[in-house]
Order: structure tokens, then C-alpha cells, then sequence
């Protein structure tokens, strides 16, 4: 069996919300600098894996593994300071999280087959699954 990894394999959406004025941007031969602050580690290793990442606002973080086949991982951030740790070991397992507000933490781990983590974090909040089993099923919301 032979083995194989691909980074940055994935839909990466970041977008960075940021006002100021032409000065304060420093216009450089006609065109400005924005800072971007999110940071985004994909890893993915196996057939047919999906990482699909939104993240809008600043100093968001997300870290996603998969290895295995057929996993998909949908995750959206907005906000300031949202922090993701993905891991998915082995198939068929999916995961959607959605962070929306400030300096929110996920910690998430799916070991075997056919899982499905559903985690909604509005507001200020953490949390941490981990599912190491077949055929697991979780849903959370929290405000």
C-alpha cells in the first residue's frame, strides 16, 4: 500500500476585515498592503479527504489532519482569535464546526469510521470532543 500526502489540498477562503486610510496603509507604487493575520495548516493524506475552511476577521488559527479515506471537515471562523485543532483518522468520518465570535477554542479528534461531530460555538467558548469509536454521532451548541 503505498502512501501519500498533499498540503494545502483543500477550499481555503480567508478574508481579512480591515479599515483604514490611504496614509495609514503606506501606498506603495500605487497599490496598498492589507494585514492578513490568520494562519492555516492542512494536512491530508488518503483518497478523496475534503477540507473545506472559511475564516473572516483576525488572528483566527485552524489546524486540520486527515488521514484516511472520505473524511470531509467543514469549518467556518469569524470573529478575533479563533482557535481550531482538527484530526480525523480513518474513513468516512465528518466533521462541521462553526466559530463565530472572539477567542473561541475547538479541540476535535475522530478515530475510526463513519463519525459525525456537528459543534456550534457562538460567543466565547471552549470545548474539546473526541470520538474514538464506529458509527458515533455528536451535536453541540453553545452561546
Amino acid at each position: 500500500m503505498s502512501a501519500f500526502k498533499t498540503l494545502l489540498f483543500a477550499t481555503v477562503c480567508q478574508v481579512c476585515s480591515f479599515s483604514a486610510s490611504a496614509d495609514e496603509l503606506g501606498n506603495i507604487n500605487g497599490t496598498y498592503e492589507l494585514p492578513v493575520t490568520l494562519q492555516t495548516l492542512l494536512e491530508r493524506s488518503g483518497r478523496d479527504n475534503l477540507i473545506h475552511l472559511s475564516q473572516l476577521g483576525e488572528m483566527n488559527q485552524a489546524n486540520l489532519i486527515q488521514s484516511g479515506n472520505e473524511n470531509y471537515a467543514e469549518l467556518l471562523q469569524v470573529g478575533l482569535g479563533n482557535q481550531a485543532d482538527i484530526s480525523q483518522l480513518g474513513e468516512r468520518n465528518r466533521i462541521e464546526l462553526d466559530q463565530i465570535g472572539n477567542d473561541n477554542q475547538a479541540a476535535i479528534i475522530q478515530v475510526g469510521d463513519n463519525n459525525l461531530v456537528h459543534l456550534n460555538q457562538l460567543g466565547s467558548a471552549n470545548f474539546s470532543i473526541e470520538q474514538i469509536a464506529d458509527n458515533a454521532s455528536i451535536s453541540i451548541t453553545q452561546y
